[in-house]
């Protein structure tokens, strides 16, 4: 047997109702839903159960707010398979589906007479399963879809002109030919009969009524309100039943049930019709052609519709000159929605030529209307203009960081650079600020924004200017011309920018001034003397704060330009050595040489007599970093560099290379005779530990000598790991006492710890041999394999130790 019934239980006890393949019912507590609900929270019409499937059910809120819960999960639409938990008003009740006949669910109740003479109809009743407080309230009529029409009067029933109060023909209401159906629609059939005949009782009823009170009054009959009665309500109850199947998400139905009247010339159903077609994915001329005619018949809820449908994204002809008259057509109708649509079109010739104006004057009425989107579009003249405002004042600031919030740099013309980066835009702006330290800068009125698109702005914005720097004072005004784009992030910035000045007033005398036609080439004209002070001020500016940043390029950028401008001076010397002592700190610390275009402005400054840039060149060229490796050259340079100072690092440089021979042939008389004269007492680790291994070398032939080596050492073991272990080995061979090799070897492991490599392997031959300690194979082994996996000390610069 199917499962044709659906039982919902709860604690009050189960009920059963009639539910088919393909059936729906409406639940809500409106009088005209299936099933009647009193609960907090229930709409009139609250939802629809469809049955889709042998088991399947979809439940659909016919609004928004329409909230039902299904095992738990609160939903508007879902589908779901029984048995499942329903939720609704707060009750919960457990559906599912039973075997069952149709009649085992009804009773005969018998109906009150329609009139006199006509038998009682009967009808079905679900009131034996009501839940609690629920009502079935069935309806008679045509189940379409998922939602049941109203039925309209039979064919057959004809009201006499003379029909007397106390009788109707007996063939008023003729019985309904039974129809032979599945077995799966029998149900579904049998109401449809017995709605039928009710339905014809009413209208009846409703006809003769008017019709006796007339009799009575003896009054002529009003037999044409009488035949209008029926089909005003037959035309309200589709209308409202194609509204629901709208929102219940059945458009195709909606569209079938709406048709006849759309065509006999209702224009809600015009309206409604071509909704119904639009929500189903139709979209075509016969839309816009119903909502037109719609419109043409005096519908103002049609004409908004149209605008909306008119400028789809969806729309295949939403730009075409067809759509922008139609656009037009509402607006002079009064519908304000098309005005917004309209402005878009004029702003970028879309059915229509560009203009600007008319996009203005569209826009407007747009805003007045309500529509926020046309708030945004006509705020764009007055947000160019106030970025440009804002840039103006920004020039009066000490910092440039600014700048970043005005300015998109590499796409148009600023101050007659061509795409300039970013990086040059702020030093330009710094380059202002330190030739004028102080400046008072306002915008004037005046300004102007000429849009191009509401994407672009020309701005015109008119300033003044005072700019001081010592004893002279320039005073005036100028206009800033401005392209000002709004980028993805809906903000504003300037893409292009130029500037025209009017000098008022140049003080103590306009000699002292390098004419201009631009803010920013405006220029004190200095004396030799004030041009090298400007120099040096502006060395000094980018040589703060270089040890912490180690923003290398700025300063170099600024000593080379003293270089070139004042190649008779040597007042930038200083900075270019400081300069290049602290790159070179850099470089022994990191191991790295970070930007290869450095190595040009070293050169040069060698090249002009900074005895550091010699000496920072001589480390690149050994270390192949802006170079090819070249020994003999790094030697060269570090021999130039000693030649030209006599500096003590120079000294110890050259000695050193001498000394080690790499890449050169080694000549330690030569470094002796540079280093152990200045050397052997020095405090400086660096210079103590070359003079060490020179006297080491001697020692080796003059065994009084280890003495002077050890005491060289041991004045710099605490600031110089590598001294330790140097130390201790001395005292290891040519100890005089146990304690003295006790103490070397203390020594060597105090610079293993520290992580001298060599100290590491001395350290295992220690331990191998059992020199100055206890044997231990173990230990041996441990430290021989650490000096192998670990990475020598990184090389010290000759300014990072202070005697």
């Amino acid at each position: 047997m199917a499962l044709r019934v659906l039982t919902l239980r709860n604690a009050d006890g189960e009920h059963r109702i009639s539910c088919a393949l393909h059936a729906s019912l409406t639940f809500g507590c409106g009088p005209a839903c299936d099933v009647t609900f009193d609960g907090v929270g229930i709409l009139p019409r609250h939802c629809v159960l469809y049955r889709t499937g042998e088991r399947t059910f979809q439940i659909i809120g016919v609004f928004a707010a329409a909230q039902f819960s299904v095992n738990g999960v609160i939903s508007s639409e879902l589908e779901v398979d029984v048995p499942f938990q329903f939720g609704i008003g707060g009750d919960v009740f457990d559906v599912d589906l039973a075997e069952g006949e149709e009649e085992a669910l009804q009773e005969t109740v018998e109906a009150e007479p329609v009139a006199d003479g006509v038998p009682p109809v009967t009808r079905t009743s679900r009131r034996g399963y009501l839940l609690r407080p629920i009502t079935l309230k069935p309806r008679a009529g045509e189940r379409v879809g998922g939602v049941i029409l109203a039925a309209a009067a039979p064919a057959e029933i004809e009201v006499p002109a003379t029909a007397q109060p106390t009788s109707l023909p007996p063939h008023a209401v003729e019985p309904v030919a039974e129809t032979k159906v599945p077995q799966d629609e029998e149900e579904s059939s049998s109401l449809l009969l017995v709605g039928l005949l009710l339905c014809g009782a009413m209208i009846a009823g409703v006809i003769y009524w008017p019709h006796h009170l007339d009799q009575l009054s003896a009054a002529k009959p009003d037999v044409v309100a009488s035949s209008v009665a029926a089909p005003v309500l037959a035309r309200e109850a589709t209308m409202r039943e194609g509204r629901d199947l709208l929102m219940a998400g059945a458009p195709g139905l909606a569209g079938h049930m709406l048709m006849p009247l759309a065509e006999r010339g209702d224009v809600v159903a015009m309206q409604q019709v071509a909704l119904a077609l639009r929500a189903s994915g139709k979209f075509g001329d016969e839309v816009l052609g119903l909502l037109q005619r719609a419109v043409e018949g005096g519908s103002r809820d049609a004409l908004r519709d149209f605008v909306s449908v008119v400028d789809d994204a969806e729309n295949p002809g939403r730009f075409t000159e067809g759509a922008f008259k139609q656009l037009q057509w509402a607006a002079k109708l009064g519908e304000t929605s098309a005005w917004m649509p309209l402005g878009e079109r004029y702003e970028h010739g879309k059915g229509t030529a560009v203009d600007m104006t008319l996009a203005l004057a569209a826009y407007e009425k747009a805003r007045v209307a309500g529509d926020r989107r046309a708030v945004v579009k006509l705020s764009a003249r007055q947000a160019a203009l106030d970025r440009v405002a804002a840039y103006v004042r920004s020039w009066n600031e000490v910092s440039v960081a600014t700048l970043l919030d005005h300015v998109v740099a590499g796409q148009g013309k600023f101050f007659m650079l061509e795409h300039p980066p970013m990086e040059v835009l702020l030093r330009l702006e710094e380059e202002m600020r330190v030739r004028w330290p102080l400046r008072r800068i306002s915008v004037a009125a005046g300004a102007q924004a000429e849009l191009e698109t509401f994407e672009l702005v020309k701005v015109t914005q008119p300033f003044q200017f005072e700019v001081q720097r010592g004893g002279r004072i320039a005073r005036g005004k100028g206009v800033l011309v401005c392209v000002v784009k709004r980028d993805g992030a809906e903000r504003w910035r300037i893409t292009d920018a130029s500037d025209t000045i009017e000098v008022s007033e140049l003080l103590p005398a306009k000699e002292q001034f390098v004419s201009a036609a631009s803010l920013r080439e405006l220029k004190p004209a200095f004396t030799h003397e004030e041009q090298v002070d400007e120099s040096r001020l502006e060395i000094l500016e980018q040589m703060r704060g270089l040890e912490a940043t180690e923003d290398f390029k700025p300063a170099l950028s600024v000593v080379m330009n003293a270089v070139y401008e004042f190649p008779q001076e040597t007042f930038w010397l200083p900075f270019a050595d400081k300069l290049c002592d602290r790159m070179a700190r850099q470089f022994f610390r990191d191991g790295q040489w970070l930007d290869v275009a450095w190595a040009e402005p070293v050169h040069q400054f060698g090249e002009h007599g900074s005895v550091s840039a010699m000496l920072l060149e001589g480390h690149l060229c050994a270390a192949g970093y802006g170079c090819a490796r070249n020994a003999a050259r790094s030697l060269a340079l570090y021999q130039k560099a000693f030649e030209a100072g006599k500096r003590r690092d120079t000294r110890f440089y050259y000695a050193e290379a001498l000394f080690q021979g790499r890449g050169v042939p080694q000549d330690t008389e030569k470094a002796g005779a540079l280093a152990l004269v200045f050397m052997s007492r020095s405090k400086h680790p660096l210079e103590a530990y070359l003079a060490a291994h020179l006297l080491w070398r001697k020692a080796e032939h003059d065994p009084a000598l280890w003495q002077e080596v050890y005491d060289a050492l041991s004045r710099v073991v605490e600031k110089f790991p590598p001294a330790k272990n140097l130390a201790g080995m001395v005292l290891l061979n040519h100890g005089q006492t146990m304690k003295e090799r006790r103490t070397g070897f203390a020594a060597i492991k105090a610079a293993a710890d520290e992580g001298v490599v060599e100290a590491m392997k001395n350290l295992s031959q220690c331990y191998l041999e059992g020199v100055g300690c206890e044997k231990d194979a173990g230990q041996a082994t441990f430290w021989k394999q650490k000096a192998l996996v670990t990475q020598p000390p990184r090389r010290r610069h000759y300014t990072e130790f202070e005697e």
